[in-house]
């Protein structure tokens, strides 16, 4: 790093993409989120679990969770549904991880 706390070379991995892994650990780290929201499908009161499709920063998991405690599904839902599009403004979905009927 440089006196700008600016990445300037990145050593011992031995593929570009850990290479590329270490410079966006540093810069913008990103995780996948996994979490629950409530649901009431067919009257019966439940938690449904989902995640993130992709990484989203760290920076926006704070907002991300806020937005999903406000999240209420009122239908049955597939794996893989969309729950919100665009968490916390990231760009990425949040996907059921459970079908629920």
């Amino acid at each position: 790093m440089d006196e700008q706390n600016q990445v300037q070379k990145v050593e011992g991995n031995t593929c570009p993409r850990g290479e590329a892994f270490a410079y966006k650990e540093w810069v913008d780290p990103e995780r996948m989120l996994t979490s629950t929201v409530y649901a009431v499908i067919n009257g019966k009161e439940t938690l449904i679990p989902v995640k993130t499709r992709e990484a989203i920063s760290k920076k926006l998991m704070k907002k991300a969770m806020e937005e999903i405690q406000e999240i209420c599904v009122k239908q049955p839902v597939k794996m893989g549904d969309v729950i919100k599009t665009n968490l916390a403004g990231s760009g990425v979905d949040l996907v059921a991880c459970k079908t629920l009927r």
